[in-house]
């Protein structure tokens, strides 16, 4: 017996399938790997098959190329090199993966090729574990955006050939920042995934053809086909069906708000479908809790509006574009100006005067609050020091700090600050908070009031009664004034309901120990009316409209404070 040469030594003992056929095609040797690989054994193969005969027939059908022609009388003949990817056809009949390089045998006497096949499940496998990953929510485990997209497209092209319509739906769980806060970010996943879960089976067994997927952070997107302004119920039914959880489920206290854009009606593509419905669902968030809203052309000029707002104030505090006016507060007995409420204006540069309605709101969406409330505060501290000395008189000044100011840990480092760089007392700054903000995170606030009396700063309660805050709840904070709000004082005269609410607040401050501040004077009548129930202060266009720091000078002028008659 001769010894095998290191070739052949190579070729029996190599990790992955190797074969040798004649020129007709026909095996002529096989290694064990080979085997392996086919579960064919050698005698099985050699000289009884052409080694086409172990590719899924069905793949030699759809593909054209040299091995379909190796199928034939020829064989392999004629092949000068070939790779690719294939499918083997085991002998238990399993479908298995290969890659297949197929070349003339250099240096035989006779023609004969060299073939390797190497099994590539793992390769396959790997690769479709690749694909989940990119086009699955991590969380949720739905189709992310762009397997979303990509599905509704095909959704959109048969709605297309069968001339039906199709709604898409945007979902957003509400105050999910509450969840995170509170159970962090596993406990967030948590909700995301129940979340999801429940929304696409509550689909699902509604509409066989719909598509759900999670499209990012808290936002869910699901495909209506064949649904047009039928799919409102449908939505209505999503939104009950989470208020209605309880128990121990992970979604317990959640609400869900649903914005819908309609194909053909309101868009012919999947991305702009799906921006429209976005647009409604923030729509529907301003409207309160576990809203719906269907979208509207004009919902998406307001937010084009509102993204150009966003990014103008980007820029208006250093571009010097903010500035600010000041509305004297008069004590009702006397007439004289008390102090001034500081209010941020707005001038843009193309807009010309935006209303603090308008701006305000995106300021807060967009996380600006906290610089421009800064800029606020220390403008309104140092030209108040700059009134006082051009005066030469003591006066005070309000400025609004909103939820989101009052919740950051630096507010009272931001005052101070501003109160030593203006050179005054704490004793002529008034904090306003909107009464909403006495309800929420109630630890936090009430420690950040006591902080602020404690440097000799007063705290107003802006807007009250609006807020339904308990009295009790009241009567234990740190506060010196309340300020009615506006709604109330417009209704007085024409409704004597309001006379009777609004002579309670002042009542109830008064028994709190608290100074009463009416807003929104219009009239002499409402002026005299709320001197007859005993208020303090009042505020209004009735007095004097917001002015300039000069014009607010020339008011303080001897002589000149007495704003209106007693």
């Amino acid at each position: 017996m001769s010894t095998p040469t290191v070739y052949e030594t190579a070729f029996l003992a190599a990790p992955f399938g190797a074969f040798l056929c004649r020129a007709d095609g026909v095996f002529a040797r096989v290694n064990p790997a080979y085997e392996q690989l086919t579960g064919y054994r050698a005698q099985d193969l050699i000289g009884q098959r052409k080694f086409i005969a172990l590719h899924d027939p069905a793949e030699l059908v759809r593909r054209a190329g040299p091995l379909n022609d190796a199928n034939g009388a020829q064989g392999a003949h004629g092949i000068e090199r070939f790779q690719g990817e294939w499918a083997y056809v085991k002998r238990n009949g399993t479908r298995v993966p290969v890659s297949l390089a197929l070349a003339p045998l250099p240096g035989a006497l006779d023609a004969h090729y060299i073939g390797i096949a190497v099994d590539t499940t793992r390769h396959s496998q790997a690769e479709a574990r690749l694909w989940y990953v990119s086009y699955h929510d991590r969380a949720t485990r739905l189709p992310n955006r762009d397997l979303f997209l990509e599905r509704l497209d095909l959704s959109l092209a048969r709605c297309r050939r069968a001339d039906t319509a199709l709604t898409v739906l945007v979902v957003e769980i509400d105050d999910l920042q509450k969840t995170r806060e509170a159970l962090g970010p596993d406990g967030v996943d948590l909700v995301l995934e129940y979340a999801g879960e429940r929304l696409r089976r509550l689909v699902q067994a509604e509409c066989s053809e719909s598509v759900v997927g999670s499209i990012g952070g808290d936002q869910f997107a699901i495909a209506l086909p064949g649904h047009g302004d039928d799919a409102s119920p449908l939505a209505q039914q999503l939104i009950d069906a989470f208020a209605r959880t309880d128990g121990a489920q992970p979604t317990r206290g959640a609400t869900m708000s649903v914005g819908s854009a309609r194909f053909p009606a309101d868009g012919a593509d999947a991305a702009t479908l799906v921006r429209r419905a976005g647009v409604a669902v923030s729509e529907a968030r301003r409207g309160g809790r576990g809203q719906l809203c269907r979208f509207v052309r004009a919902q998406e000029t307001r937010a084009t509006r509102q993204l150009e707002l966003e990014q103008a104030l980007r820029r208006a505090i250093d571009a010097r574009e903010f500035f600010l006016h000041y509305q004297p507060r008069v004590c009702l007995k006397t007439g004289h100006i008390l102090q001034s409420e500081a209010l941020l204006r707005w001038r843009h540069p193309v807009h010309g005067l935006v209303s603090p309605a308008e701006f305000i709101p995106v300021a807060e969406q967009a996380g600006l609050i906290d610089s421009i409330g800064a800029w606020v505060m220390d403008t309104a501290c140092r030209e108040t020091g700059q009134l006082q000395r051009l005066a030469r008189t003591a006066t005070k000044v309000g400025v609004n700090v909103s939820p989101q100011q009052f919740a950051n840990p630096r507010l009272l480092e931001q005052i101070e600050r501003a109160l030593e760089k203006a050179a005054i007392a704490p004793e002529q700054l008034e904090i306003e908070i909107t009464e909403s903000l006495l309800l929420t995170d109630t630890e936090r606030t009430v420690r950040t009031l006591h902080a602020l009396r404690a440097l000799g700063i007063e705290v107003a309660v802006d807007d009250f009664g609006t807020g339904y805050s308990s009295l009790a709840w009241l009567a234990s904070l740190p506060l010196n004034r309340l300020k009615i709000d506006r709604s109330f004082i417009a209704k007085m005269g024409a409704d004597a309901r309001s006379d009777a609410l609004v002579g309670a607040i002042i009542s109830m401050g008064h028994a709190l120990e608290l100074s009463v501040t009416a807003e929104g004077i219009e009239t002499a009548e409402q002026a005299q009316r709320l001197r007859e129930l005993g208020c303090d202060e009042a505020q209004g266009f009735w007095f004097s409209r917001p002015v300039s720091l000069q014009t607010l000078r020339n008011l303080l002028e001897p002589g000149v404070g007495l704003v209106c008659p007693a």
